[in-house]
């Protein structure tokens, strides 16, 4: 029994040191990461840094941040960040997001509180950090903005699981209910009132290939950008009016998108409605894309449906051999 004993309190005492050593390192990574930046001409700051948990996990708490990309002009304040880790895990995060937080760029500062933000990484220490899966809760989220506007997002989720055998392709996937718009817009968009207040339910399912891994590199040095996308659905639903749409594009380097989006939309004059309040149409081609609309429609078998295929190639969008005008550039900044 006393050998048990002496060798339980030998294992304890090793176990303790290597927690408080783990810690101390901890310290040291986050001090010298920070510097990084700093030396690549970043605004890096923080007050203080400390680690507790002890013995079941490790709890990182970085206070008083700031952080400014010169490339980009992007600002993150946020007035602590936890970070939890499990002992015996070291390969999964937990990140938990402050109440409240800015995200600011040249045109505008975000402020954005929150009930609560958190995210489950599970990533490799090995290869800077490179993400396997992540799983990120958003609840009673809002974000107000120096420009007037504000909107808010009571419920939402985004996950995202690595391909197994590919380095740098997952399966990306958000869904969001209740989404209320920034007032202005929801005025323009709807002078007449006549729609909800809040966007019945937003989803989008994909897999999505990058031209590298996410890893510490996305923050240190640039996003990786899009050079595929599987879209399994996006959609969303407004009142009566519902859009869904699914297909396949390639991504060339400057972002440039390549394939053809099948889409539905029920309710379309609707949408075109939307689309003249809110200046993306002029008024004068209303009557004009209506006419066209409605010739699709009726070929879909519903005059208030749509069913048809987008075609991106050369840097425009066509509805069949219709033109629409340039494609949106995929580029993550």
């Amino acid at each position: 029994m006393r050998r048990l004993i002496s060798g339980l309190v030998v294992l304890a005492a090793l176990a303790s040191g290597w927690w408080a050593l783990y810690a101390w390192s901890t310290g040291n990574v986050v001090a010298a990461w920070f510097a990084d930046r700093a030396e690549d001409g970043w605004l890096a700051n923080y007050s203080d840094v400390s680690v507790g948990g002890f013995p079941a996990q490790f709890t990182t708490r970085i206070e008083g941040l700031e952080l400014a990309d010169p490339d980009t002009g992007w600002v993150w304040t946020a007035p602590t960040l936890t970070l939890e880790q499990r002992v015996f895990r070291p390969d999964h995060l937990r990140a938990i997001w402050p109440s409240e937080q800015a995200l600011a760029s040249p045109r505008e500062r975000l402020t954005i509180r929150s009930e609560a933000i958190r995210s489950d990484l599970d990533v490799q220490p090995a290869a800077r950090f490179a993400l396997d899966a992540s799983d990120t809760e958003l609840r009673g989220v809002e974000i107000s903005s120096t420009e007037g506007w504000s909107m808010r997002l009571p419920e939402g989720r985004l996950t995202g699981q690595r391909v197994e055998g590919e380095d740098d392709t997952y399966d990306v996937a958000f869904r969001a209910s209740g989404l209320v718009p920034p007032a202005p817009m929801a005025a323009v968009l709807d002078p007449a009132g006549v729609l909800p207040e809040a966007i019945g339910e937003v989803v989008y399912t994909a897999r999505m290939a990058f031209d590298r891994p996410w890893d510490l590199r996305a923050i240190e040095d640039r996003r990786p950008q899009i050079t595929r996308l599987d879209l399994d659905e996006a959609a969303a639903s407004w009142g009566a009016m519902l859009f869904r749409a699914t297909g396949a594009l390639d991504v060339d380097g400057q972002g440039q998108p390549d394939g053809e989006i099948s889409v539905r939309a029920e309710n379309w004059r609707a949408m075109v409605d939307l689309a003249v309040n809110a200046g993306a149409l002029p008024e004068q081609l209303q009557s004009s894309v209506e006419g066209v609309l409605g010739m699709v429609a009726g070929l879909s078998g519903s005059p208030e449906n749509i069913d048809a295929t987008l075609a991106f190639r050369d840097g425009r969008v066509f509805l069949g051999p219709i033109p629409l005008g340039p494609a949106p550039r995929l580029v993550l900044r």
